[in-house]
């Protein structure tokens, strides 16, 4: 579970990495589950403010990912693509463009899917705080934030100039002078420059449910796939065995799979596993061949393993193996 309402140190970081779990792990407080989806050898890139219980952050990688998603427990996020016009950007398994605002309250996960070379600009922050800073600017009470679940909200191209200039004015920076942020008066006034911005976009009658029921349901079923295969690796569930477990048919499974995430169930299956070997072939402390490793996971055709391995992640499991 995220932890409630963080208040680590204020600071600003810039995280980078090769690994598509770790680059996961990036975000302060969150609880998160990536897995590679594109080959490449991969890059993650985030930068991150954290002034509790306030986050900003920039997110981006060179390969697409599959991402399941719980900000701290209390603050809401709100997420927006960098590209202006994003190709293949899925949130809870519908498309999204770059006027759509993604919004959690944090009562549950969410999920994305990011192309490749795709970066996300994101804020978490209390609710409480926003609707005092309200009452405070305008001597009136802010409307709530809508909730519990997720949800989205247009944007107009004035309101995304402005969300999006001032993110990246933020980031960028603090990247140039971190500094900054050694002074009290200065984090007041970010604060309230990124408040500010915040009461004038967020309009809870704007929002509309992220999903249908019938897009929810077929989330939901994506979900379980993930935790039937990554709980249970030594019982390996192919898509008839999954069929049986989930009490649905084929087509279905088919079905929720293209309109989750614009794959079939199979090669999701596939992707989960290699990312699991890669993970379990990263611990040093491990005792076990990769032979073993692959065929806990599933494989067992090494060659064609290889073979795959290598195609997603840009370089062999020995490789893997000996730079852990």
């Amino acid at each position: 579970m995220p932890v409630a309402s963080p208040t680590p140190p204020t600071a600003f970081r810039v995280k980078r990495t090769r690994e598509v779990d770790v680059h996961a792990r990036n975000l302060d407080a969150w609880d998160q589950d990536y897995v590679q989806t594109s080959p490449g050898v991969f890059q993650g890139q985030v930068r991150e403010l954290f002034d509790g219980p306030l986050q900003a952050f920039e997110e981006v990688a060179n390969c697409a990912t599959s991402q399941h998603c719980r900000p701290w427990r209390g603050g809401v996020w709100l997420g927006l693509s960098v590209p202006e016009r994003p190709e293949g950007l899925r949130f809870m398994g519908r498309p999204v463009g770059g006027h759509e605002l993604m919004i959690s309250d944090g009562s549950e996960a969410f999920d994305l899917q990011v192309p490749a070379g795709h970066g996300l600009y994101g804020l978490v922050f209390d609710p409480a705080e926003l609707q005092a800073h309200v009452r405070t600017r305008d001597q009136a009470d802010a409307a709530p934030v809508r909730g519990p679940g997720v949800r989205v909200q247009t944007l107009t191209p004035t309101l995304r100039f402005r969300l999006v200039g001032l993110m990246r004015e933020v980031l960028r920076g603090l990247e140039a002078d971190p500094g900054v942020l050694h002074h009290e008066a200065s984090r007041r006034s970010l604060r309230e420059a990124l408040f500010s911005v915040l009461g004038d976009t967020l309009m809870p009658n704007g929002q509309a449910d992220a999903v249908t029921p019938r897009q929810q349901r077929r989330q939901d079923v994506v979900r379980r796939v993930r935790e039937l295969v990554t709980e249970q690796p030594q019982e390996y569930l192919g898509v008839e065995r999954l069929c049986e477990a989930l009490h649905i048919t084929r087509r279905t499974l088919q079905n929720c799979f293209q309109d989750s995430l614009g794959i079939s169930p199979a090669s999701y299956l596939r992707l989960v596993r290699l990312n699991a070997v890669r993970r379990e072939l990263r611990d040093a402390d491990a005792d076990q061949t990769i032979g073993d490793v692959a065929a806990r996971w599933g494989f067992w055709h090494m060659g064609h393993f290889s073979h795959d391995y290598k195609a997603l992640f840009g370089e062999s499991p020995s490789n893997t193996r000996t730079a852990a």
